[in-house]
């Protein structure tokens, strides 16, 4: 099961990554390949992969890491502009257009992990993965939705670990923007 750094999206969010996976699961053709919808609960945006699991030595680092960054770093903002196919991946995505400082949420993310002794890792295209295609698929033309975009506020990093059909968020960090006294 994989662990990584992400953002699950709260009920205003989930509506619209609802309203437009249903838009586009009503205007594919009959002929469409089948595609295997993904869930509320399965709803996130991985910020930084971490690997298949860490050992408490690595979740003490990350951990003590993550109060100073998210301490100093404010939210951001994003927006999902439509949806897109990945080839690659056989995944259709929720497109998300991100801010400049969104885009420094993850630079800061990765020098971070690398600090606390996680290898380097590809940069993140951000995105919200609404459907997987069966392998060998060919994907269809995407359906005009009429989609509206749909503003984001990424105001809190939680480390996830993957469970079947789900994620668990083992710990979380509200941004500096967003922190309240207890």
């Amino acid at each position: 099961m994989s662990v990584f750094l992400g953002w699950m999206p709260g009920a205003a969010t989930q509506a619209a990554l609802a309203d437009l996976q249903h838009r586009i699961c009503v205007a594919l053709p009959a002929d469409a390949p089948r595609h295997d919808w993904r869930s509320p609960a399965q709803w996130h945006m991985t910020l930084r992969y971490l690997g298949e699991s860490i050992d408490d030595a690595q979740r003490t680092r990350i951990d003590a890491a993550m109060i100073d960054l998210a301490a100093s770093t404010h939210a951001s903002d994003a927006t999902i502009v439509g949806a897109q196919y990945w080839p690659h991946a056989k995944v259709l995505v929720a497109k998300i257009e991100a801010s400049d400082a969104l885009k420094t949420l993850l630079k800061q993310l990765e020098a971070t992990m690398q600090d606390c002794g996680l290898a380097k890792e590809r940069a993140q295209t951000a995105h919200l993965t609404l459907a997987y295609l069966p392998r060998g698929a060919q994907q269809p033309a995407l359906p005009d939705t009429g989609f509206l975009a749909s503003p984001l506020q990424i105001d809190r990093v939680h480390l996830l670990r993957t469970v079947p059909g789900a994620y668990i968020s083992l710990a979380s960090w509200p941004l500096a923007s967003t922190a309240t006294d207890a």
